[in-house]
């Protein structure tokens, strides 16, 4: 395991050019270097196999990024690229619909709860904002409430620069990050009942919400004639193969899904009943590369992938071990660092206020670089090519990282053990 600081030469010069030639520095805001620990930190990668990339200084690090989530089987997995070649000379994107659309379509209803018919697009905003403005179509209501993330569009970033502040009249954001918030949604769904058209619910990753409140959402969204819509851009088919429903045992009326749904390749989807869906085609919603045919298929092969080595027990399985392995090391040595959330989704927390948080995070992802982990500051992602000595290599990594902060005095550590 290296101790030695990074060089970053090459990242550096990337750097200066793209700032020049790229607005906004890169094409994800969560991808800039801000994002990370700047200085200390790779900025561009050059490649990746498995669960271990390559920056372009030639160091290597163990990848708990994942592509934002997107990378669930690792990088270059020979069943994505299988896909990809089987079927390259077909082409990309043809003047009519091809077979693999409806063969696609099918897999996914096969795989998630309630699912009848679907709809491809290719971003996890872009389904979201169909299926809002599905649920306005069906509901004849104007008004939407989002909880948490749901993408960069006008609807969900009402507060931004760019953004007509009309437009906040218009959407509800509400918090779900303690049980506390959780009666204040139910209670917000009842006042505005006659103008909300939809809940789009994106599951918090700071806590396991339980399964009571979500049927009380079930039960207060049917009852008010609210379209509920999971948001499973992240969580789908990592809590469990049909994602949040399965997971907890309650269905909503949408389901919208990208990231993991072809393991890297541009794609996204709503998901749901035939009676809500169906409407679709009465609505202005049309995307030219919704039908690009690689992607379909590495989607095909990817969920049937995740059915045949059992996927989600899987990656759970790993990030529990890293969980709780984390967690008792945290505590023995004092550290405020705890990893919450779901098993396969672990969180890394060092204080529930943000800036507290980062004050941590910031150093502590510099001591993982340097000993060869990349990881985000809050949420990091285990993938179906991570093995049990990477996470024992990064348990390792996380000790030593935590003990080294303590000697440079960035928090007190009780005992060295």
């Amino acid at each position: 395991m290296n101790n030695q600081p990074l060089s970053f030469t090459q990242s550096q010069k990337l750097q200066s050019q793209g700032e020049q030639v790229i607005a906004g520095f890169t094409q994800s805001m969560m991808k800039k270097p801000e994002q990370f620990s700047p200085g200390a930190f790779p900025v561009y990668l050059a490649g990746g196999e498995g669960a271990v990339v390559t920056d372009v200084d030639g160091n290597q690090y163990i990848d708990f990024i994942c592509g934002l989530a997107a990378n669930t089987l690792g990088h270059n997995h020979p069943v994505v690229t299988k896909a990809i070649l089987d079927n390259l000379s077909n082409g990309l994107i043809h003047s009519l619909p091809t077979p693999v659309e409806v063969k696609t379509a099918q897999t996914l209803v096969d795989v998630i709860p309630g699912a009848e018919m679907v709809r491809f697009f290719k971003t996890g905003a872009d389904a979201n904002s169909a299926a809002v403005r599905l649920a306005r179509h069906v509901t004849g209501r104007d008004e939407i409430m989002t909880v948490g993330y749901n993408g960069w569009h006008d609807q969900y970033m009402f507060d931004t620069p760019g953004v007509p502040s009309a437009i906040a009249s218009l959407t509800h954001r509400m918090p779900l990050f303690t049980p506390a918030d959780e009666p204040k949604i139910i209670e917000k769904i009842a006042n505005r009942k006659d103008q909300l058209a939809v809940v789009l619910l994106s599951v918090p990753y700071n806590r396991v919400l339980e399964k009571a409140f979500l049927q009380e959402l079930r039960e207060t969204c049917s009852e008010h004639g609210v379209v509920l819509v999971f948001d499973e851009v992240v969580t789908g088919f990592r809590l469990a193969p049909g994602g949040a429903q399965e997971y907890f045992g309650v269905n909503a009326d949408l389901v919208t899904l990208s990231k993991g749904i072809a393991a890297g390749m541009p794609l996204s989807a709503v998901a749901g009943c035939s009676k809500l869906m169906s409407r679709i085609n009465e609505l202005q919603v049309s995307t030219t590369f919704g039908g690009e045919m690689l992607s379909l298929e590495v989607c095909d092969a990817v969920i049937k992938e995740y059915k045949r080595t059992d996927f989600t027990s899987y990656i759970a399985k790993l990030g529990s071990i890293l969980k709780s392995e984390v967690n008792q090391i945290s505590e023995q040595l004092g550290t405020p660092l705890r990893v919450v959330g779901y098993d396969a989704i672990p969180m890394f927390l060092f204080a529930k206020n943000p800036e507290e948080h980062v004050k941590f995070a910031i150093p502590f992802l510099a001591q993982m670089a340097k000993r060869g982990i990349l990881m985000r500051r809050e949420v990091n992602f285990i993938s179906g090519a991570h093995t049990m000595e990477q996470i024992n290599d990064t348990i390792t990594a996380v000790k030593a990282s935590l003990i080294e902060m303590q000697s440079e005095g960035v928090f007190d550590i009780k005992e060295n053990t």
